[in-house]
């Protein structure tokens, strides 16, 4: 069971009932809408998606829980996509309620698994993404070192237009150098 400890949270394995708290707990701001909407979401869904995690875990992704230090699960975070031969990955995150939003968990959880992955895992690079309309998430990812790398424009449609998808990466040697 892998367990990492941030200043304000704790990464730990998801176990499936903190799967469905996660699935079941997730609000979407329509004030500022950052991910599509999933209408209908069900528990079997979230049984599923446990599922999923536990097979895909070790091999393609490292996918663990975000939970605040009493152990509620708030979110979740993710090594995705890992290309152990190039020993780089994507990184994706996400935490349930509005009231978690805007209080450094998300920050504090990437900066955890940042170090997990360049220093445990041997990583050499790690990339992710989001809408040109996810300025929290940005922020998250301008505070923890990453550096704008491109953009594609037009890339994706959501909430009923066009947008373009912003691609962000840190290096190991910028990780390092930064002390982070």
């Amino acid at each position: 069971m892998v367990k990492l400890q941030g200043e304000k949270i704790v990464l730990a394995t998801l176990e499936r009932e903190d799967c469905k708290k996660v699935w079941e707990d997730t609000e979407y701001d329509f004030g500022q809408l950052t991910e599509p909407f999933i209408v209908g979401r069900s528990s079997a869904n979230a049984d599923a998606w446990f599922d999923e995690v536990q097979k895909l875990q070790g091999n393609t992704h490292i996918r663990l829980g975000i939970f605040l230090p009493d152990g509620t699960v708030i979110g979740d975070i993710a090594l995705q996509d890992l290309d152990w031969k190039n020993r780089s990955c994507s990184l994706g995150y996400g935490l349930t309620k509005l009231k978690y939003r805007d209080k450094g968990y998300t920050t504090d959880a990437v900066k955890a698994i940042m170090q997990y992955g360049f220093s445990h895992l041997g990583l050499e690079r790690i990339s992710a993404s989001t809408q040109e309309s996810n300025i929290g998430s940005q922020r998250v990812l301008q505070k923890c070192g990453f550096t704008l790398e491109g953009r594609e424009r037009k890339a994706t449609y959501f909430p009923g237009k066009r947008q373009d998808r912003l691609i962000y990466g840190l290096l190991a040697e910028e990780y390092l150098r930064e002390g982070m």
